[in-house]
């Protein structure tokens, strides 16, 4: 199957900020190190479930790996004083070769939170996912994650290990974006899926 790619768009979001939304590429090393400058120590803990002051060389090149239908990743910019700057960004990674259930990761920049990029980021994710044959996302949270927690189960998640510190959720994508819960998050996400376009390559 090949990679079906994600046509870059823009949305606004909450408080009129305008973001754009795309695959990530190989050219991106520097954006990912830029917006992981610039977690939280509490943001970057419930990114890698660890204390982490920097990413290595190989970490910034896996993470801005050429997107496959195993692997995918798609980041949202903002424009600031003429310079494309990093506001979060989405991952899966399929658990394995003929797998219908991928691994997520879902980080915003401290500074760009709160504003419904996360939501948009997963529900772009999703539909990327879905097209090339995944039903089911598999998200590790900190426990004290509530802002995660709240979003994949408003969805529908269902804690599959619940544990001390961490809570393993699993969470069922859709190709029909109206089995999504009908309520705000549901709504979001069908909002995020019709914005979607893909295109094989």
């Amino acid at each position: 199957m090949a990679y079906s790619s994600l046509r870059p768009f823009d949305v606004e979001v909450r408080d009129g900020l305008r973001v754009s939304l795309r695959d990530v590429v190989p050219d991106d090393g520097h954006l990912i190190e830029l917006g992981f400058d610039r977690l939280s120590k509490q943001s970057r803990f419930f990114r890698f479930m660890a204390a982490k002051k920097r990413l290595t060389g190989r970490e910034i090149e896996q993470f801005s790996a050429l997107n496959t239908k195993d692997h995918a990743a798609v980041g949202a910019l903002c424009m600031r004083a003429n310079s494309a700057q990093p506001v979060g960004i989405a991952r899966y990674i399929r658990t394995g070769t003929e797998d219908h259930s991928a691994e997520i990761a879902i980080t915003v920049v401290d500074a760009f939170q709160n504003r419904g990029i996360g939501t948009l980021l997963l529900g772009v994710l999703a539909k990327v996912a879905q097209a090339h044959g995944i039903t089911e996302f598999l998200a590790l949270v900190a426990k004290e994650n509530d802002a995660m927690r709240h979003l994949l189960h408003e969805l529908g998640g269902t804690d599959e290990t619940p544990g001390d510190p961490e809570v393993n959720i699993s969470l069922t994508i859709y190709q029909d974006p109206q089995n999504y819960p009908n309520n705000k998050v549901g709504a979001y996400v069908r909002r995020a899926y019709a914005l979607t376009k893909l295109t094989t390559v």
